[in-house]
C-alpha cells in the first residue's frame, strides 16, 4: 500500500453543514479562491469556516489542484450536473466513497472506513487504527490533534448529541452524512456501532460505480474475490459497511440490467466466489448519470 500523506486538520473542528459543498463549488465556478480577501464576505461564514469549506470540497473530489474536478462539475454543476443541490442520498453516498477513498491523505475517516475493522468502537480504537496506519518513520500526530480529528469525523456521521436515559434523544442533522446511518453512538457508553448491511437509500449504481473505482486503483483488474470486495482497505464493502448478501444483490441487479448485464457479473466455481467488473471510466461515469436521469437499470 502507498502510504498516504497524514492529514489531521484543516475542518477547523467544523464538519461540513448543508449547502457548504454547493456553495464552495460555486464560488470556485466563479473564479474565486479561499485565499481571496473577499472569500469571508463572498461566502457570508467565519474564517474558519472558510478555511473547512476549502478543506471537506477538497477531500471529497469536488476540486483537486485548485480547479473543478470532473467528479464535481459532474454532479454540482447547475446546467448539466447530477444533483447540484444534493438533494439525493445518493449523492452523498457518492461523496461519502470520494471523502474516504482520497488517494492522497491519510484521515480519521479512512482510519474509521478501511483500518477500524470493528463493528463497535470507541475513539481510543480510531485512533490505533489511524496511528498504524502511518508511515512509521515520519513523526506522529500529536493527540490532541489526532482526536479533534477524529471527534470531528465521527460528530460528522453519529452526531454530537449523546442518549440521555431520562430524556428522548433528540435528532440533530448537523451534517448531510448524518442521513447516511452508518454510525449510530451506544447507549450509556462510548462506544460507538456501525450499520451493517444493506442500505436502502444506496442504490446499485453507486455500489457498481465504487466497484469499478476499486479496481482501477488496483492496476485496472476486472474481477476480484468478493472478500476482497468485502474487507480490504478502501474497498466496496468497508467503505459502505456492507454484508455479503448485499454487496450480491447490488452486483446481481446490475447483472440483470440489459445495458449493462455484460459489464457486472458473480461467479462462482471450487469455492472462489468472484465479482467481475468490465468497463471504462466513461462507462462509469454513464452508470451514475443513468441512475440520476431516472433511468431503472431493469430497463
Amino acid at each position: 500500500m502507498n502510504r498516504r500523506t497524514a492529514r489531521f486538520s484543516g475542518h477547523q473542528t467544523f464538519s461540513f453543514r448543508y449547502g457548504w459543498l454547493e456553495k464552495g463549488f460555486r464560488f470556485v465556478k466563479d473564479n474565486k479562491w479561499f485565499t481571496d480577501l473577499d472569500a469571508i464576505v463572498d461566502l457570508g461564514v467565519g474564517k474558519n469556516m472558510v478555511d473547512s469549506i476549502r478543506y471537506w470540497c477538497e477531500m471529497t473530489g469536488i476540486f483537486s489542484d485548485g480547479a473543478l474536478s470532473e467528479f464535481g462539475l459532474k454532479i454540482l454543476d447547475q446546467e448539466n450536473g447530477w444533483d447540484p443541490f444534493l438533494e439525493d442520498n445518493a449523492s452523498l453516498w457518492l461523496l461519502h466513497w470520494k471523502l474516504n477513498t482520497n488517494p492522497l491523505f491519510m484521515t480519521s475517516g479512512i482510519a474509521l472506513f478501511s483500518f477500524l475493522h470493528q463493528p463497535e468502537f470507541s475513539k481510543h480504537d480510531v485512533a490505533e487504527a489511524a496511528l498504524q496506519s502511518l508511515d512509521p518513520n515520519k513523526k506522529a500526530p500529536s493527540d490532541s490533534i489526532l482526536l479533534r480529528d477524529i471527534d470531528c469525523y465521527i460528530r460528522s456521521y453519529a452526531g454530537s448529541k449523546r442518549f440521555d436515559k431520562s430524556t428522548t434523544r433528540e435528532e440533530s442533522f448537523e451534517c448531510p452524512l448524518q442521513e447516511l446511518n452508518l454510525i449510530h453512538p451506544m447507549i450509556d457508553s462510548d462506544m460507538y456501532r456501525f450499520s451493517i448491511g444493506s442500505k436502502v437509500s444506496l442504490p446499485a449504481e453507486i455500489i457498481g460505480f465504487a466497484i469499478y473505482e476499486y479496481l482501477a486503483k488496483g492496476n485496472n483488474r476486472s474481477s476480484m474475490r468478493i472478500q476482497e470486495a468485502l474487507y480490504h482497505e478502501f474497498s466496496p464493502g468497508q467503505v459502505f459497511m456492507l454484508d455479503e448478501n448485499a454487496l450480491i444483490e447490488a452486483i446481481q441487479m446490475l447483472h440483470t440490467s440489459s445495458k449493462w448485464q455484460d459489464k457486472y457479473s458473480f461467479t462462482e466455481s471450487a469455492g472462489v466466489a468472484l465479482i467481475h467488473c468490465n468497463m471504462d471510466k466513461k462507462e462509469a461515469y454513464e452508470l451514475l448519470g443513468d441512475y440520476f436521469k431516472g433511468t431503472q437499470i431493469n430497463a
